[in-house]
């Protein structure tokens, strides 16, 4: 005779079961609801029957993740199998293996320094209770660890690597490769970033989070989880753009076409569900001009950036003509007027830098730096620079004839990135990515110096001490900003030879000045 069939207590429901308010059978292999509708089954225990108040010691370095009845970010995920032909099975994700540990200082360190900087997760208290993998968890509190106790991080933890490695193809595993990614380019070891960039790319296109449909799907059940894959595909873009923007030796390697997935959204999509904004996606940018004011969110106005910061380089490779980079140009001032936070807002009155706005600014400088340097002044005046730039040396181009006009745009965007570095002292909550642009921006202005380019010399130089200043701050939670220092100081002496061998006195004191900087 068979054995009985086992099942949970009628007392026990599924999740999607719970959440329709519907009666479940309780069947720990998946109730017929779930396996009639082609959905994952799975259940959390039940809260019922429990004392007491939660623990006071649940704020201490180690403590466990609370046991929820509902998981609205991760657990209720679920998915018809009717698009598998879209995502692969592994993205369904399994149960949440339990107990696991968290050091809750250091995630509040992550959420409130970096976070800011790459927010692709929900909010803090949303993320804690979604029961995230540990091998997520591992990387989040490292991130933390920078910059909770800068310079005390020293080997990186190569079991990390390996989890990361084995686990299943998810969503948080492309989450995963991005923070490593990241973490990797501030401990300077930009092979390890590329291939981390790589492989999230991979993942990425492997999950189709570059489908509008997969995340449109998601989103019938689970808003906040959709969100946070748009954003995620969408940092991965942002990221990848950066990190061959910013490293010697730098390629695109997000080379498909621009995705169909909406933008980025406000917070707001993870609490309540939706932003209050019409969905936005990147073919629409060709018509911004026609949006209504407050329409995109800043991390939309970021995407929008990387979007041309990529058509910067690809005509610098391709050696377009003056057409195009007079387009590109208009294009660049375009985005600027029509961004809101034109007037200065990325100081908020509580004297916090909002992270997302700094970036798009930081990342429309850069564009205009790399679209216009080839064509200007300077451009041979560093013939060895490229070996020391903490972004990759532009391509030289052929000569232009409105050199003065190209040195004159350059000059003023690296003017830019030092105001941006003069908001506020405080620098642990900038992205590792900015002290690379803030190298691209001395490097313009201490070839300034040695340049007749009608800027004040005083005016020049306190933008380059400023930014060797930040780069020696940020150098306590990112070693990229260290090695930068030194870079740099390693230009300002090239700059001071070739000043020197053209006569230029009063420009060759005023850099000796900037090497007696420690």
């Amino acid at each position: 005779m068979d054995s009985p069939k086992t099942t949970a207590s009628s007392t026990v429901a599924c999740l999607n079961c719970r959440d329709k308010h519907l009666k479940c059978d309780g069947n720990p292999e998946g109730c017929d609801r779930c396996r009639v509708l082609s959905l994952f089954c799975h259940f959390v225990p039940s809260r019922r029957g429990r004392r007491g108040q939660p623990s006071q010691l649940a704020g201490l370095d180690s403590c466990p993740i609370p046991v929820v009845d509902e998981s609205p970010f991760f657990d209720s995920s679920s998915l018809p199998l009717e698009i598998s032909g879209v995502l692969s099975p592994e993205y369904i994700p399994g149960p949440p293996q339990r107990p696991f540990r968290l050091r809750i200082h250091l995630i509040k360190a992550f959420y409130e320094y970096f976070h800011s900087a790459h927010p692709i997760f929900p909010p803090y208290d949303l993320w804690i209770s979604s029961s995230p993998p540990q091998y997520l968890v591992d990387i989040v509190e490292l991130i933390g660890l920078h910059h909770a106790s800068p310079g005390q991080v020293t080997e990186f933890p190569n079991d990390i690597w390996i989890a990361t490695g084995q686990a299943e193809l998810a969503l948080e595993k492309v989450q995963s490769y991005l923070f490593l990614c990241i973490l990797f380019h501030g401990r300077n070891v930009p092979d390890l970033a590329k291939k981390c960039i790589g492989l999230a790319i991979e993942c990425s296109f492997g999950l189709g989070l570059h489908f509008k449909e997969v995340s449109d799907a998601v989103e019938i059940q689970n808003p906040a989880r959709a969100e946070s894959m748009r954003r995620t595909l969408w940092e991965v873009f942002v990221v990848d753009t950066l990190l061959a923007t910013m490293q010697v030796g730098g390629t695109l390697q997000f080379n498909m076409e621009t995705p169909d997935v909406p933008l980025p959204s406000r917070d707001e999509s993870f609490t309540d569900g939706h932003s209050g904004l019409s969905q936005i996606s990147a073919k629409d940018l060709d018509f911004s001009e026609l949006f209504d004011d407050g329409c995109m969110s800043p991390l939309a106005y970021r995407v929008e950036a990387t979007l041309l910061l990529r058509q910067c380089l690809f005509a610098c490779e391709n050696h377009a003509g003056e057409d195009d980079m007079e387009r590109l140009d208009t294009r660049i001032s375009a985005w600027f007027h029509r961004w809101p936070n034109v007037n200065g807002s990325i100081l908020q009155m509580n004297g916090k830098v909002d992270q997302i706005d700094f970036q798009s600014a930081m990342i429309m400088q850069c564009a205009s730096i790399h679209l216009h340097f080839p064509r200007s002044l300077l451009v041979l005046l560093l013939p060895t620079t490229g070996e020391i730039f903490c972004s990759r040396p532009p391509p030289i181009s052929s000569p232009s004839s409105n050199t003065q006009t190209h040195t004159a745009k350059i000059v003023n965007a690296a003017s830019e990135l030092s105001k941006l570095a003069s908001l506020s002292t405080s620098v642990r909550g900038h992205t590792p990515f900015f002290a690379c642009s803030l190298v691209l921006s001395s490097i313009v202005q201490v070839a300034a110096l040695a340049v007749p380019t009608g800027q004040p010399i005083a005016k020049q130089r306190s933008f380059v001490v400023l930014n060797l200043g930040v780069l020696k701050s940020m150098s306590q939670v990112w070693n990229i900003a260290s090695i930068s220092f030194a870079k740099l100081r390693a230009i300002v002496r090239e700059v001071r030879a070739a000043s020197t061998e053209a006569g230029g006195q009063i420009v060759d004191s005023t850099i000796s000045s900037l090497l007696t900087m420690s």
